[in-house]
């Protein structure tokens, strides 16, 4: 193929929309794709590109709407629901696929998928954007400096807003607990139930353990079976969370769940440009072994959308000149430790231990 042609799915969405933008400001002409004509209409006649329209529901159509592709960045959430249907199409249509989730049942799906995609000769490499690169690129350089460590504690500080994507996609996981790898096993946690103070930054900060993706692909990256993974919440947040408890069940309801992201997706709108431009996040890791032997580093990137925007974009190119190998993939086994040091503003520094 002469011209490298690739789809943005989901880019009438928050993540989709900037990535889109910035796709055109340099120059690069990907085509929209979504579920909603009209917006994905509007958005593609502005920016002057070829769009389509389908939905997800029949794998016939899919497959009509991304033959020729080589890459389908996928942008739409809840990808829970999302993911698999769009990587089975590509793989039936030796497309390549990526997408910028977060969410482990969604690593699990694909990582089952990995084999089939390995035969079609097609890369699977979900996570593409924030936090997955940093936190995996970190945890990689961590085990590469102490290759023997059993324990990985990975901390990230300074988060922004949330897109109405990532809270509709959070939600949907809140009534399973949070989760950690102990022994290579996944096991469920009560909320709030795991906490430490990491110094990052200058500042100290209580970070409470999170149910997120890093818990999965941290452990297919290093093999280090037992994760931490940590965030600082607000005291606000926390009380509230604390409070609401007894009724989280509630939401394993899909009328319910509906209606709450429903509610979301009317008053939540995503960070601004001004903080995904002036903001910096924090990413701190820390690996052990047996016998106490530890190994620290820092990692400072960009805010999370706007990390999120340069990694997927870099990921693309890369993929487009035939890097990254085939199969399921992490994003460091993809692209090396280093590829996160790609991503414009960011860097790491090593902590006396």
């Amino acid at each position: 193929m002469a011209i490298s042609k690739w789809m943005i799915y989901g880019a009438n969405g928050y993540t989709g929309e900037l990535i889109a933008r910035r796709a055109v400001s340099r120059g690069q002409k990907p085509v929209l794709a979504g579920r909603s004509e009209s917006r994905i209409a509007e958005l593609a006649k502005e920016l002057r590109l070829e769009y389509k329209v389908f939905d997800l529901k029949d794998p016939e159509e899919i497959a009509k709407n991304i033959r020729s592709f080589q890459l389908v960045l996928h942008c739409a959430g809840p990808f829970v629901l999302t993911s698999e249907p769009m990587a089975k199409a590509c793989i039936a249509e030796k497309v390549h696929y990526l997408d910028i989730t977060g969410e482990i049942p969604v690593y699990e799906s694909l990582q089952k998928l990995g084999k089939d995609a390995e035969k079609a000769g097609v890369l699977l490499l979900p996570g593409v954007g924030f936090d997955i690169v940093p936190t995996d690129c970190l945890a990689s350089s961590l085990k590469k400096s102490l290759p023997n460590a059993k324990g990985l504690e990975l901390a990230f500080v300074g988060l922004s807003e949330v897109s109405p994507g990532t809270m509709k996609s959070a939600l949907a996981q809140l009534p399973y607990g949070s989760k950690a790898r102990r022994n290579g096993e996944m096991v469920v946690l009560p909320h709030l139930s795991t906490s430490r103070e990491v110094q990052a930054g200058g500042r100290s900060y209580k970070v409470f353990g999170i149910p997120w993706g890093d818990v999965f692909t941290a452990y297919i990256s290093t093999g280090i079976p037992n994760i931490d993974v940590y965030t600082d919440i607000p005291e606000s947040q926390v009380k509230a969370l604390r409070y609401m408890k007894p009724a989280l069940s509630l939401l394993k309801v899909p009328f319910v769940l509906k209606a709450v992201q429903a509610l979301v997706g009317k008053t939540i709108k995503g960070p601004g440009e001004s903080v995904r431009t002036n903001t910096m996040t924090t990413v701190w890791g820390e690996v052990r072994t047996e016998d106490g032997k530890r190994s620290n580093r820092i990692l400072e990137c960009k805010e999370g959308y706007e990390f999120t925007i340069e990694s997927s974009l870099a990921a693309v190119s890369k993929v487009l000149a035939g890097k990254g190998g085939k199969g399921f993939k992490t994003p460091s086994l993809a692209f090396g430790a280093d590829f996160v040091l790609e991503i414009p503003g960011s860097k790491w520094t090593n902590l006396p231990n």
